[in-house]
């Protein structure tokens, strides 16, 4: 069993992997940004990329196998967002989900980073990201969903730095299925 702080190390790992990864999709795949609907086709180049550096890295241990997959369904919960790049181990009885990454082409919605948090939670991922391509901007957005918070990540395009813009909490998302509504006549 891994000890937390190899854990925590793993996933710093992981997550500097998926930077470097990002600076390779835009410095070799940028034309893919700007196709319509060519979210699939960002998606599988971040993954193929990602892969490279992740299993040619130490960053995991020799006798753990682990699968990169795309689109790949979390088994037993169906009300979970499919992650569209998975790091795992393919296992039913034992799961080792040490990344899932989801992909948009724009900002998550708040529906959208319940269901990450809920992905990182439920599906016991190590390290859940999603990332915004935002093809008309200078940047792509990153988050990183934690046990009790949401961070922001910006990746600027053009010299490849990633740094940390904001934190929230999980529950400063809001919820408005426990609001009350006003009983309005429509006229």
């Amino acid at each position: 069993m891994k000890t937390l702080d190899n854990e925590r190390y793993g996933m710093i790992r992981l997550f500097e992997a998926c930077i470097a990864s990002l600076a390779m999709l835009v410095e070799q795949d940028a034309q893919l940004f700007g196709w319509r609907r060519g979210r699939l086709a960002v998606c599988h180049r971040l993954a193929y990329h990602l892969e490279h550096l992740v299993f040619s890295s130490e960053s995991l241990g020799k006798s753990e196998v682990r699968f990169m997959d795309l689109c790949a369904a979390i088994p037993g919960d169906s009300h979970l967002i499919t992650p569209d790049i998975l790091l795992h181990n393919r296992s039913l009885e034992r799961p080792v989900r040490d990344m899932a990454i989801v992909c948009r082409e724009g900002y998550l919605s708040e529906a959208e980073l319940k269901a990450l948090h809920e992905l990182k939670v439920k599906a016991n991922c190590e390290l859940t990201l999603a990332i915004a391509f935002l093809p008309q901007k200078e940047y792509l957005l990153i988050y990183r969903a934690d046990d009790t918070r949401i961070d922001y990540y910006h990746f600027n395009r053009t010299d490849f730095h990633c740094h940390l813009l904001k934190r929230r909490d999980v529950i400063e998302l809001s919820d408005d299925s426990h609001q009350l509504k006003l009983g309005m006549k429509v006229r």
